[in-house]
């Protein structure tokens, strides 16, 4: 009986020669087993090798994401420093503007505390990046100093603004100039009258010059008056913003009309000798809030001597 086996038959090209092999059943078996063992191994390492290959590459996108995500972080730390430099610029300027519209600076402190807040931790990328994730937070962080340093130096812009817009108003409704070209005959305060000898307070301010001497407006205002009295003679009362009242007395003619608006430097009339008077003369009155004022200290007023104040 022959033995069960494996045969193998080898030959070459260029010649008739073979050797033939024989292996027993077993060793066949074994080879076969081998065989198809090293073919899934090798299948195993193919796919092996290719996922790794894969995680490879994606783990160094991974790392270039993060160092182009740190560039891109540092740029904007750039930016916001930027925009604080510029921000220092305009606050510097207010400062400036503060002091020379007559208005109170605001002091350092004032405006460090307008940054305010604790710092805001956030840990999104503390488990990915422990590096990544401080930068991100200090420059979050800056952006939010930033966002409030901007909307407090807004706020006091505007405060700025609006003051500037306010004094202006307030100058313009103020009596500032002299009403008229001429000699002061007579100052505001206690005096013995012309005429009847009395001594009496003179609530005004008296300018002489000729006849028909050119009247003006001393603040913008609205024509409240326009009448002639026995005493004032032809007269003419301007109401002003502000609580500022004026009057214009002893007109030889009256040019504007009851309501019209004036502003400062407009001419309202023109220098008489009308009403209870002992020359040709303008007798000049200035209120506040219904109290006499003494229209001397509002002569030659400027916008540097315009206060605002919370009263």
């Amino acid at each position: 009986m022959k033995n069960k086996g494996w045969h193998l038959t080898l030959s070459k090209a260029d010649t008739q020669k073979t050797v033939n092999l024989r292996l027993p059943q077993n060793s066949g078996l074994l080879f076969g087993v081998f065989a198809v063992v090293f073919f899934i191994l090798f299948t195993f390492s193919l796919v092996y090798i290719y996922n790794n290959q894969n995680k490879i590459v994606q783990a160094q996108k991974v790392l270039n994401e993060n160092d182009l995500l740190k560039q891109k972080l540092s740029n904007l730390s750039n930016i916001i420093d930027s925009i604080n430099i510029k921000l220092k610029n305009m606050e510097d300027w207010e400062d400036q503007m503060r002091v020379d519209q007559n208005f109170k600076k605001i002091k350092k402190d004032i405006r460090e505390l307008g940054i305010g807040g604790f710092p805001r931790i956030d840990t999104s990328f503390f488990d990915y990046n422990k590096e990544l994730n401080i930068q991100y937070n200090l420059v979050a962080n800056k952006l939010i100093q930033t966002t409030n340093k901007l909307d407090f130096d807004y706020q006091t812009h505007l405060e700025l603004l609006e003051n500037i817009q306010l004094k202006e108003s307030l100058f313009r409704n103020t009596p500032s100039i002299y009403p008229t070209y001429g000699r002061i005959s007579d100052g505001y305060g206690w005096r013995i009258h012309p005429i009847s000898k009395r001594r009496i307070f003179h609530y005004g301010l008296d300018i002489a010059n000729n006849k028909n001497t050119c009247i003006y407006a001393t603040a913008d205002g609205v024509v409240a008056n326009t009448r002639r009295k026995k005493n004032l003679g032809k007269y003419v009362k301007l109401k002003h913003k502000f609580g500022y009242e004026t009057k214009y007395a002893h007109l030889q003619k009256i040019i504007v009309k009851h309501g019209q608006t004036v502003k400062r430097g407009e001419i309202i009339g023109y220098m008489g000798r009308t009403g209870r008077t002992t020359g040709t003369h303008l007798h000049y009155e200035v209120l506040r809030y219904g109290k006499y004022r003494n229209p001397y200290k509002y002569l030659n007023k400027s916008k540097e001597d315009i206060i605002l104040t919370k009263s």
